[in-house]
């Protein structure tokens, strides 16, 4: 195997998808998050239209995950 650093995921049809880069990972208390995991659960609301997820450092050699976000049109 030749690992790439990509995460992605094949669908039923056994096609490939790329959906997130490893050494993109947020470091978030103990564990690494990548950034499109938070990006989405955050976009399953239904008054977000986009989302992005950066590293925001904090003061403990850690990062903090921050969402920023395009609400829809009309929404409350």
């Amino acid at each position: 195997w030749y690992h790439t650093g990509d995460v992605g995921y094949y669908d039923e049809d056994g096609d490939f998808y790329i959906t997130e880069r490893m050494k993109e990972l947020i470091k978030y208390r103990l564990h690494h998050v990548p950034p499109a995991a938070i990006e989405n659960v955050i976009q399953e609301h239904p008054a977000i239209l986009e989302v992005g997820v950066v590293a925001k450092p904090d003061n403990n050699d850690m990062e903090q995950p921050m969402a920023f976000v395009i609400k829809r049109p009309g929404s409350e």
